[in-house]
């Protein structure tokens, strides 16, 4: 590769990286050539070459300026080379969903011969736009973003919001709603079976874990609990729902310790996570309580640790695994320039029965 192309690379993975910020005015030509040992006119042709992609401005006495940041222009400078390198986005390692996730992914690209890039967001949208761009100008040949609405950098500039083509081959999963190429669990029927399972044992009064935010991919699992609710006329009540500021074990914990402080608490709780479930039946042993004597409990996606509590854990299983391998193999279709059979593909989940839903005493 020429210098020239170097140079441009490293600085265009500085701008990524957000090292390089809007309005950081570049080295002089002749002071970067001199500190690097080469030729001014390869400095120059870098600059220019930076200035064509649109990622800087020269102004002749005033030197050269990085413009504002913008993914998306850097993943349209990235779409013209294959790499037989992809990228995955997720919000977060600790959690075994991804876990499960990334072994889907790997076993598809391992068996293509495909380098895997992953990046952990920690829950933060704003890491997630970084990474796409980061990635992008090392020139993956796609991306799958996990768990995250990004699709304001998947599509070009001026595109309406969910409209045009994407600028890089790009598969979402588990984000319900986005426009692209996307695999999805039914997490309404989670939160309905789950819940249904708690209702078939007599309980009346079930909570729900559930987390703080507005993500599209939790606000389904709360529909499900709702509707399973409505199918024997009870009316949710606001009291006996807790959002936990996280999925983490912690988290289940603290939010099990608001339900049971109610004047009237549950008598059966659904999580939408195994992990929060995991939490609250922690807190439910400290407060020297049985499961299900006296609180029964279920979770969702039917993690490996759920089958090995005590009692083991009913949890609506999810196939995470299948689910990973599944957008590993659109994103190759979409790599390759195969169209995809399907652009949306909805896996189902199935209800694992276990003690922690026993008959209520």
């Amino acid at each position: 590769m020429p210098l020239a192309h170097q140079l441009a690379g490293q600085l265009l993975w500085l701008i990524a990286s957000g090292k390089l910020p809007a309005g950081e005015r570049l080295p002089p030509v002749r002071r970067l050539a001199d500190r690097l040992g080469i030729n001014l006119h390869t400095v120059r042709a870098a600059y220019r070459k930076l200035e064509d992609d649109g990622l800087v401005v020269i102004r002749r006495g005033r030197g050269t300026h990085v413009l504002p940041f913008d993914g998306r222009q850097l993943a349209q400078i990235a779409a013209t080379l294959r790499t037989d390198t992809v990228g995955i986005i997720i919000p977060s390692m600790a959690n075994p969903f991804y876990h499960a996730l990334l072994q889907g992914v790997e076993e598809v690209a391992t068996a293509a011969g495909t380098l895997l890039f992953v990046c952990n967001t920690h829950d933060d949208p704003g890491m997630a736009a970084r990474y796409y761009a980061q990635m992008a100008s090392k020139q993956v040949d796609g991306i799958i973003i996990a768990s995250h609405n990004t699709a304001e950098l998947v599509h070009a500039p001026g595109d309406e919001p969910g409209g045009g083509e994407p600028l890089l081959p790009t598969v979402t999963v588990d984000w319900p709603g986005c426009s692209g190429p996307s695999v999805l669990l039914d997490l309404e029927d989670a939160g309905y079976q789950g819940t249904r399972h708690l209702l078939a044992h007599g309980h009346r009064r079930v909570g729900l874990l559930t987390v703080d935010t507005e993500a599209a991919n939790v606000g389904l699992v709360n529909m499900g609990y709702r509707r399973a609710l409505g199918d024997l006329r009870i009316e949710a009540d606001t009291a006996l729902i807790a959002a936990a500021p996280g999925f983490d074990m912690a988290s289940g914990q603290a939010s099990l310790r608001q339900l049971l402080g109610l004047a009237q608490p549950p008598t059966a709780v659904f999580a939408i996570a195994d992990t929060l479930a995991l939490g609250a039946l922690a807190e439910i042993k400290i407060a020297g309580l049985r499961v299900p004597g006296d609180l029964a409990l279920a979770g969702f996606n039917d993690i490996p640790t759920a089958a090995l509590v005590d009692p083991p854990l009913t949890s609506v299983a999810a196939p995470v695994r299948e689910m990973g391998a599944q957008a590993m193999r659109m994103l190759q279709e979409q790599i390759s320039g195969r169209p995809l059979a399907q652009m949306h593909v909805v896996l189902p989940v199935a209800l694992m029965v276990r003690a922690s839903c026993g008959p209520h005493v």
